[in-house]
């Protein structure tokens, strides 16, 4: 259902949701004096985490990348949600029905690219069912890949054609536009300016999100001559490759009662493992598992199979999807590798092997804690001494990005078992992650890579502090209207924030955090999160100083930049005015040059 959601409704889900709960269901948080603190979703802050989550004020905000936002844009920028998904993702979590109104008038924003790529899905599967020229790609998924047509409807499979322009000019007799197939990655232009097809002779694997919506596609040469073999839709307002899994949907929408995942290196896997009847498969799409992967998958299961060849290349993927899944391990949650026999794929192993055989396999697989101290083993030995203490450093450091859990403290002491060292020796020499004791204004625990001169100092900003501590405030400051002619933004957003205090009295920093763009809500975050607030106690006395001296700052600044248009003689008569007045209510204090401005400006008028 899509409408219009009552504002009253944001403001009350936003309330109610507190947003420590929310951040730490998809990524560990650890408490940190009086805010909570982990490794960053948006960027790579290493085993120092600079992810500050206040609990009091309701916000997030990274000292490295400088996100900032409340439990909206956490979803939003984690997630990928726009607006509305994640207003109705958060009244699910509250177990509540999001109360729409004007129903079937409200458009998103992003609603003509999700259109014009269903359109080309059923294009593609047309082609695929109909035309000749796809002759060449039912006989692969056939005769080859032991496809269904059943399994390949279900998957809306689909094939692009040779020609340069085939879907565009298909989708452009439709009514969309040029920009809209650029938008969602189905086109581009070459430097003559026309419009080409991004996807040409292709099998296609259109990718859907949680709720089935195509987002983007994957697409298999079927010529040798063409190149590279598979060729995924670039980044786009609705599709980012790092945040999707292929047949996540389809696993959902088939097993309710869901409750292990396979991981598998291909979109053929996928496709196969269903054709036998394993409905519970997911594919990345070409990259390597990362925590955003694992994040998702742990919100619906229990268990995770990670499936990889069994070379070399294989054991690097599955490596890596152990460092991804670590910090989101807790206990409970059961994480396997199975390596395949060299030359085999989930499809082969299924046509060789029953389905009880392959889950026989399955459970058979390497646990997370034995492939980790296998892999560590190999890589460190046992030796010597100086071989157990280099084990014991890797160790260490990889365990310091899990949870406190039984699991971790297990691992722990299978480390301190096979070096000798005993778990607090092992804890003391570990490279642990190192937590910011306290945010303060020069505090030296913020990450040496944050950006200084981002820190907000200005008057504006020390009030704009004040009103986002005490909203209330807002409402007793005098002609706020004096302050529109400020150029600087500082002024202006506290402006901004101010109106909307006094119009919305219940509202606080959430809510402001919804309202304003990304590069202000970093500004709110840096002013907030750096400086110290000023006690309730003070705080009206200091406004009222703050807001006086910017009053004055002002109008010094008008006063000077008077002088410097005298001197470059463009002064208008309005402006000869306002600098006399000036000088006039000033002229027991003038110094010898400003008297003999005042008789020029005298003789001027």
């Amino acid at each position: 259902m899509s409408g219009s959601i009552p504002k009253d409704f944001i403001r009350d889900i936003i309330d109610m949701t507190d947003i420590v709960s929310l951040i730490d269901s998809y990524l560990p948080l650890k408490r940190r004096g009086s805010n909570h603190w982990g490794q960053c979703p948006f960027c790579d802050d290493g085993n120092n985490p600079s992810f500050s989550v206040s609990e009091q004020k309701q916000f997030y905000f990274c000292f490295k990348c400088r996100a900032s936002g409340n439990v909206i844009g956490f979803l939003q920028g984690h997630q990928g949600y726009d607006f509305v998904e994640s207003i109705e993702s958060l009244a699910a979590r509250n177990g509540i029905e999001v109360p729409y109104e004007n129903v079937g008038k409200f458009v998103k924003e992003k609603g003509p690219i999700y259109e014009v790529l269903a359109a080309a899905a059923k294009n593609f599967e047309q082609n695929l069912s109909d035309l000749d020229d796809s002759e060449q790609v039912r006989n692969y998924l056939i005769n080859e890949r032991k496809i269904s047509p059943q399994i390949s409807k279900k998957f809306n499979l689909g094939y692009a054609l040779k020609s340069w322009d085939a879907l565009s000019q298909t989708l452009l007799d439709k009514g969309f536009s040029e920009e809209i197939l650029i938008k969602a990655g189905l086109a581009k232009k070459n430097k003559d300016g026309k419009l080409f097809d991004v996807f040409r002779n292709r099998l296609i694997f259109p990718i859907k999100d949680r709720k089935g919506r195509i987002v983007g596609f994957g697409g298999r040469v079927m010529s040798q001559e063409d190149q590279p073999k598979y060729l995924n839709t670039g980044e786009t307002e609705v599709f980012q490759k790092g945040r999707e899994l292929y047949g996540f949907f389809e696993s959902l929408e088939d097993r309710k009662d869901l409750k292990e995942i396979y991981v598998v290196e291909g979109y053929m896997d996928s496709i196969a493992m269903y054709e036998h009847g394993l409905k519970n498969s997911v594919a990345t799409l070409g990259i390597a598992t990362n925590r955003f992967h694992i994040q998702k998958l742990l919100q619906v299961v229990d268990q995770i199979i990670f499936c990889f060849d069994g070379d070399d290349a294989g054991r690097g993927a599955a490596w890596s999807a152990l460092k991804n899944v670590l910090p989101s391990i807790t206990d409970g949650v059961e994480i396997r590798f199975l390596f395949l026999p060299e030359g085999e794929d989930p499809a082969s192993l299924l046509e060789k092997n029953s389905v009880e055989k392959f889950k026989d396999l399955s459970k058979q697989a390497n646990l997370l804690s034995e492939y980790f101290m296998e892999r560590l083993v190999q890589a460190s030995e046992t030796t010597s001494l100086e071989k157990k203490a280099l084990l014991a450093s890797k160790a260490m450091e990889l365990l310091s990005t899990m949870q406190e859990s039984s699991i971790k403290r297990l691992l722990e002491s299978e480390v301190s078992r096979i070096t000798g060292l005993n778990p607090d020796d092992l804890k003391t020499q570990s490279k642990s992650i190192h937590y910011p004791k306290r945010v303060e204004k020069k505090s030296s625990e913020i990450d040496s890579n944050y950006d200084r001169s981002f820190e907000p100092t200005g008057l504006g900003s020390k009030i704009l502090s004040v009103l986002l501590t005490y909203p209330y405030l807002s409402k007793d400051i005098e002609d706020l209207g004096k302050f529109e002619d400020f150029n600087e933004p500082e002024v202006q957003l506290m402006l901004e924030v101010a109106s909307y205090f006094i119009d919305n009295p219940e509202s606080g920093i959430s809510d402001i955090l919804s309202m304003v763009d990304k590069e202000k809500a970093s500004f709110i975050g840096a002013l907030i999160s750096i400086h110290d607030p000023i006690d309730e106690q003070n705080a009206r006395a200091y406004l009222d100083d703050c807001l006086f001296n910017l009053k004055k700052a002002d109008s010094v600044t008008r006063i000077i930049e008077l002088k410097e248009i005298f001197e470059s003689g463009n002064l208008s008569d309005d402006e000869t005015f306002e600098l006399q007045q000036h000088l006039l209510s000033n002229i027991h204090k003038l110094d010898e040059p400003e008297k003999n401005l005042l008789r020029a400006l005298s003789q001027k008028a």
